[in-house]
Parts: structure tokens; C-alpha cells; sequence
């Protein structure tokens, strides 16, 4: 059995002689104008049930809630004075969970719950509360803050435009004592807390993370991911800025929304392709609806060449139906994805557009050759529309920022597919049924513009969204290995297993640490 020690606080040599000189004056005076201290000190609080159930064990947790439902616990708050025993407070007290949020909190008599609150009566209360968004350990915290709720029908201190407590501050938001405007009083609460045992949730998945939708549930929050079995999260990508993982345990491969990225800032030391993530947390964020974990702490373990397998999946290849459906498109994000058959627009080049008309070699908006593109001018701004709606057309001032370009694929009437100014037969037109953006500035042999109207057999990449513009989705290559064509330049010239593409595994010799 553990065993705890508590230590004593180390305290400044000025802080005893202080101490020793205020116990002094007070054994040689009559009297003391200090005032007594409140005899509350603590509360107990426990949660007896969740949704009418008793509460969770540790090995059974509930389900991460992503907020999306609202559950209901059951509570008891006694008052505890600094020996333990029972303090008889009458007062509000505020509910919070960690994680998590309090909706209402609820109680059998009348005005014992206002809001958030609930007033003890002899030291005790009992009642519900409802939260969501909880996960992980979530504790149920109790405070005194000082709060008593006026009558509606009557001004509350708090709102009275007067001095109440001489503390020269008045009402709220300016007297600290104010907790709302309705608080009749201008007092301080004695801030006594108390906190429950853990009420046990799971860490969100990746998939919860990213809220199986557009935007995640837990923004700007610090939180830990559940890596665990039955997870399985691999490293898909390691870039100059982060890294990218993908959970690939079969519930979370069926359900999408299994990838994730880590905004490290820079390149992570100690990690590559087909590691296996045992410990990942960080801050959850939404960066112009992409999801990204920010501050990343990991740590790994490692497949060895050799001896263990490369699990990092194969990419997922792209029809022409998901790439214009939303939804499906957002359940791929940040996962490992492929593009078949797909050219590379014509109208591609550094020369400004002339009349709105974008050229081979010219089709920068950035008509004044200051380096931007104002979307608000009638001459950038509608070259910039002209660019945007024509699947054949690169703006260069944004692709020389990004390394973004436009590629497209059409399909002739018999269905069989085509690119640009393809012989369909009969006379018939090579009608654009997709078009995406790509990122091969990881392949430095591979001139994009070199190959204006190609097909590129193959590309595959993360998948990267964005959400101006109207093309919002990107495809972002790893390595050389990732580009497959017969073009001069291309990485290969067929696509290549994820047990190798852009994979250098460790051998036994390698002794590189994988923690932050």
C-alpha cells in the first residue's frame, strides 16, 4: 500500500519573526480586533447516481459525452467545519463539473436551486444536476462564493447603487462581493470547496475529438485521447509543422472521422511513419475549420524493420461523389486519402490575367504586383471568381504562398473517364466531374506548371481542410513516394504500399527517444 506523507510548507525566516510578534501583541493586549475565523471550512460532496444508475466503476466507464446530451447525477453536500464534523451553513453554494459543464441543477423544494446553485439548509442539500460534455475523471465541484439570490420582485444589493458592505466598491460588476446582479449581498463568500470522487468516463476518441462533425466539441480545451485498447492510433505522416495519426480499430475505421492533427510547430523529434501512439494529449482547436491538437505531449512505441509489421493503412481513394460531399469529405480529414486519374489544370503561370481571361501563363490575380490579392477590389476580387470557378485555373499568387494547385477530372457521356480536351467521340465534350486541391512541394523534382494538362496517375497524401474559398479541401503529399506517374519528375511511376511509402523504419540498433 502507497503511503502519503504530508510535508510541512517551508515558510520565509521573515514570516516567523512576523508570527512571533503578532502572537506577542496579542498575549500583552486585553483584546483583538481580528475577527473570528468562519467555522466552514470544507464541503463533502457525492454522487450517488448517474441517470438514475449507479455510478460508474473504474474499469466500465460511461462513454465520453461530446456534448450533444444531457445527463443527470445525483448528489448529497454536507458542510464540513475544519475537524470534519458538520457545519450547520445555511446558504447558496455553485455547482461546476472538470470536465464538463453544469446545464441546471434541480432540488424537490421550491427556491432551493436557482440557476447553478443550490441553497444548504442545516449544512445539507441533496438534488440533481445536469451536465454534458463530461469526460474522462469528472469530478462534481462545490463552492461557497457568497451568492444570496434576491426576490425578483425586490433590488438586490448587488444592483442598489450603494455602498453596502463600506467596502468603497459598489454593486456588481464592481464589487468583488457580487457574484450577479441579483446577489443581495455585497459580502465575500468564505470560497470553502469540496469536490467529489471521480464519476468514470472514457477519454474521448479521435473520432470524438474531432465531434464525428465539422467543428469538435472540446475547443480549447487541454484534454487526454484515449489511445488504448481497444485504439489502435498509428502515425500516418510526420510533416515540418506536426504530425498525423489515425485510429485504425475496426469500429473507428467504419465510423470515420478516425484521424487527427498535431500542431507541433515544428518537426517532432524521434518519430516516424508506422510508430504506434501509447499516450497523446494536448489543446483542441479549430484552425479555419481544421481540427488540430496544439502543445502535443506523446510518447510511442516503436515496429522494428525486420520484425514487425508497418500498420499505417492504405489510402483511401477518392470517387467523384465524396469528393463533393461535405460530410463524407469531413469524416476523412487528416486521414490518408488518394486521387486516380486527375490532370493538372492549363491556366497556370506567373503572368497577370488580362480582361478577366486567365492564360497558360497567366493567371495571377494580383493585377497591381503588390504580392496580394484584394478580394474586395472590382478588378483582383473578380479575377480572383473568374480563377476560383474555372476547374482549369491555378491562381499563382496563391499557389506561390502555399504550393496549393488545381486538378480536376472529367468524364465523357458514356461515362468512361476523360481528361482536359479529351476525344470523347461523336464529337462529345470532356465534362468536369471533380476537382480538388493538391500539395506536391514534397517532391522537389515534380514542376507542377511543367506538366500544365497532364494526368497524374496517382497522388495520395493527408487530406488538409480550409475553410475559405470555394475549393476547401486539400491533398497534401508525404514523400516522393506518394506522387506515381511516368511525367519527368514524378516520384514513382505506380503507387506504393503504405507497408513502405515514405516509411524508414528503426532497426535494433536505433536507440531514439519517442516521449516530449
Amino acid at each position: 500500500m502507497a503511503r502519503f506523507i504530508a510535508s510541512r510548507p517551508a515558510v520565509h525566516p521573515w514570516a516567523s519573526v512576523a508570527a512571533v510578534a503578532i502572537a506577542a501583541g496579542g498575549l500583552a493586549g486585553c483584546g483583538s480586533d481580528e475577527a473570528a475565523l468562519d467555522p466552514l471550512s470544507s464541503f463533502a460532496v457525492t454522487v450517488t447516481a448517474v441517470d438514475g444508475n449507479p455510478p460508474p466503476a473504474l474499469d466500465a466507464p460511461l462513454p465520453a459525452n461530446l456534448g450533444n446530451i444531457l445527463e443527470t447525477w445525483d448528489f448529497t453536500i454536507q458542510a464540513r467545519d475544519a475537524d470534519g464534523r458538520l457545519e450547520p451553513f445555511d446558504g447558496m453554494v455553485r455547482l461546476s463539473v472538470r470536465p464538463g459543464a453544469v446545464m441546471a441543477v434541480e432540488h424537490d423544494e421550491p427556491g432551493r436551486a436557482v440557476g447553478r446553485n443550490v441553497r444548504l439548509v442545516g449544512g445539507e442539500a441533496s438534488g440533481r444536476v445536469v451536465v454534458t460534455a463530461v469526460y474522462g475523471p469528472t469530478r462534481l465541484w462545490v463552492e461557497d462564493i457568497g451568492y444570496l439570490p434576491a426576490d425578483p420582485a425586490v433590488l438586490s444589493a448587488c444592483e442598489d447603487g450603494k455602498d453596502d458592505d463600506d467596502d468603497v466598491l459598489v454593486d456588481f460588476p464592481n464589487d468583488p462581493g457580487c457574484a450577479f446582479a441579483d446577489d443581495d449581498s455585497e459580502e465575500e463568500g468564505t470560497f470553502a470547496a469540496g469536490i467529489s470522487a471521480p464519476v468514470h468516463y472514457a477519454q474521448p476518441r479521435l473520432s470524438d475529438v474531432q465531434g464525428r462533425a465539422s467543428t469538435t466539441p472540446y475547443p480549447f480545451e487541454g484534454i487526454e485521447i484515449g489511445v488504448a485498447a481497444p485504439q489502435r492510433v498509428v502515425v500516418t505522416r510526420v510533416s515540418s509543422d506536426g504530425f498525423y495519426v489515425t485510429d485504425i480499430s475496426p469500429a473507428e475505421v467504419a465510423g470515420g472521422y478516425n484521424s487527427l492533427f498535431a500542431f507541433n510547430f515544428n518537426t517532432p523529434p524521434g518519430m516516424r511513419v508506422c510508430d504506434i501512439v501509447t499516450y497523446l494529449g494536448g489543446t483542441v482547436n479549430e484552425f479555419f475549420g481544421f481540427t488540430e491538437l496544439s502543445f502535443p505531449s506523446y510518447r510511442l512505441t516503436y515496429p522494428v524493420e525486420g520484425v514487425d509489421p508497418c500498420e499505417v493503412p492504405e489510402p483511401r481513394v477518392l470517387d467523384d461523389a465524396t469528393i463533393v460531399d461535405s460530410v463524407e469529405m469531413e469524416k476523412l480529414e487528416s486521414a490518408l486519402v488518394r486521387l486516380e486519374g486527375f490532370h493538372v489544370g492549363t491556366k497556370f503561370g506567373p503572368g497577370p490575367v488580362v480582361n478577366n481571361v486567365p492564360g497558360p501563363d497567366a493567371s495571377s490575380c494580383d493585377l497591381n504586383g503588390d504580392g496580394d490579392v484584394d478580394f474586395e477590389s472590382p478588378t483582383e476580387g473578380s479575377c480572383s471568381d473568374v480563377c476560383a470557378a474555372d476547374p482549369d485555373c491555378t491562381e499563382w499568387t496563391a499557389y506561390s504562398a502555399r504550393g496549393n494547385y488545381k486538378v480536376s477530372r472529367g468524364r465523357c457521356g458514356d461515362d468512361t473517364a476523360c481528361g482536359k480536351d479529351a476525344d470523347c467521340g461523336d464529337g462529345g465534350v470532356c465534362a468536369v466531374t471533380a476537382q480538388i486541391q493538391i500539395n506536391t512541394g514534397t517532391v522537389p523534382t515534380f514542376d507542377p506548371r511543367g506538366h500544365r494538362g497532364e494526368v497524374i496517375d496517382a497522388v495520395s497524401g493527408t487530406m488538409r481542410n480550409f475553410s475559405g474559398g470555394s475549393l476547401n479541401w486539400t491533398i497534401e503529399a508525404r514523400c516522393p513516394d506518394d506522387l506515381a506517374c511516368t511525367a519527368t519528375g514524378c516520384g514513382t511511376g505506380a503507387p506504393v504500399s503504405s507497408q513502405t511509402a515514405c516509411v524508414r523504419l528503426r532497426t535494433e540498433d536505433d536507440n531514439e527517444q519517442g516521449t516530449n
